[in-house]
């Protein structure tokens, strides 16, 4: 089978064996709406069925084809919500479903959009609504893989090596010209192989057309070969809202994650975040995202902080074989120190802005491909008591990641990571690469 599939409704040919036609008020011309569209005529059939929406609204049959209409004519949220309507009152109309998930898949919903696939696997269709139903299924698998999780329940298994556990300069000792001696850090570069065990679960609750409740947790955990100094857990829970209004899509996210160092809390995180999401037109849209977060560190507190980032960006994904996706972001932001002391606002007391660029192909059904670059500057206030200097940091970061997937519930993943820090103060001044397989379980 072509792994590229078409956005248009390719499956409704061959589901009309699925559900028996929908009777509409006599009034409202049907099969002109439907001629129209197969004759390629989407935005004419659309203002044909919009003309009647103030009257029929509501009436499953109308909204079925305007559905169909509005979504092929690049309306997709119009699309989406009349057909919501009609599985709302016409559950077991498997066409319907059907044609509901390719809106949803249209609109990067891919959580429900996978629901509805399923369903409609549930109703026993012809083999081959079966075969594109499942071709949908893998593509949705692989463009979540570049988020965050949105499966049920996963559980992943890392193995990789690290050229810089600690994110420390090459040489732990410097000459301080403020205390005129030769000083230490306490750390310097050390790579090693490690081990990551990650799961977690996510539940999205759909509780209105065009609205959804999402709560998840993660835990991570990473172990070193040699150095177990440098073993990590991480804890988080998350939970928000998301929802549809016209060509507009909005969103609220919190967020607590605890980090720990060797067995010992060393930083917690408290974050509301905001998103808007403009669909600007089939294949691009625009977002903004504002986040607001507490940082707390128990072992020193004088890195105790509030972040405050903004940011804006277009995605853009391309009608063209392995649909290529490319992105571009820029953001600023602040970090205030809770402290007002020198070492206070050399360690948390900045300001920071950054870009960051990424693309994604999908070759085939089964695997996709994916790459980014990003650059942030930050600029603290505090004179670093060791070297006398106000730190300036030129953050760069690179990285490369793939992943293939097995069957319906196995994946494996590849990646390398690289990350330049290039700092006035040799205290910060680090390179890192990281380089590792994975392999995940969706339950």
């Amino acid at each position: 089978m072509n792994p590229r599939i078409k956005t248009k409704s390719v499956l409704l040919g061959l589901c009309l064996a699925l559900s028996a036609p929908i009777a509409v008020a006599d009034v409202f011309n049907a099969t002109q709406v439907e001629t129209l569209r197969k004759q390629g005529k989407a935005q004419q059939a659309y203002e044909l069925a919009l003309k009647y929406r103030d009257q029929l609204e509501g009436d499953p049959g109308y909204d079925f084809y305007y559905g169909l209409a509005a979504i092929d004519a690049g309306k997709l949220s119009e699309g989406v919500l009349a057909l919501e309507r009609v599985v709302l009152t016409t559950p077991e109309n498997t066409l319907a479903h059907l044609e509901l998930a390719r809106g949803y898949f249209l609109l990067k919903e891919d959580t429900r959009a996978r629901q509805e696939f399923e369903t409609v696997l549930t109703k026993n269709p012809p083999a081959a609504v079966v075969a594109n139903v499942k071709s949908f299924l893998k593509i949705i698998r692989l463009r979540e893989s570049q988020y965050t999780s949105t499966a049920s329940a996963y559980v992943q298994i890392a193995i990789g090596h690290d050229s810089n556990i600690s994110s420390s300069p090459a040489n732990s000792t410097f000459f301080s010209p403020l205390l005129n001696l030769i000083v230490t850090s306490g750390t310097e570069e050390e790579n090693d192989d490690y081990l990551t065990v990650t799961t977690g679960g996510q539940l999205v609750h759909p509780f209105a057309p065009g609205k959804q409740l999402i709560l998840g947790a993660d835990v991570s955990g990473r172990f070193n070969s040699d150095d177990e100094t440098f073993n990590t857990e991480t804890w988080s829970i998350h939970a928000g809202i998301k929802w549809r209004k016209g060509d507009d899509n909005f969103g609220i996210r919190g967020q607590v994650q605890e980090f720990e160092l060797n067995d010992v809390d060393s930083r917690s995180l408290i974050s509301l975040s905001g998103d808007w999401t403009r669909r600007l037109n089939k294949q691009t849209n625009w977002s903004s995202q504002l986040q607001v977060a507490q940082i707390g560190y128990p072992t020193s507190s004088s890195r105790d902080s509030s972040l405050y980032i903004l940011g804006t960006g277009l995605t853009h994904q391309y009608d063209m074989k392995w649909q290529p996706t490319l992105s571009a972001n820029i953001y600023l932001g602040i970090e205030d120190a809770h402290t007002d002391t020198e070492a206070a606002r050399a360690l948390a007391q900045r300001n920071f802005e950054g870009v960051r660029v990424a693309g994604q192909i999908i070759p085939t059904s089964n695997m996709s491909l994916s790459a980014s670059l990003s650059y942030e500057t930050s600029h603290y206030e505090g004179e670093n008591s060791f070297t006398g200097i106000t730190r300036n940091d030129r953050l760069y970061q690179a990285s490369l990641t793939g992943r293939y997937l097995v069957d319906d519930n196995w994946s494996l993943g590849a990646g390398i990571y690289y990350t330049r820090n290039d700092s006035n103060t040799v205290t910060n001044d680090y390179d890192q690469t990281r380089s590792e397989i994975s392999a995940r379980y969706t339950f």
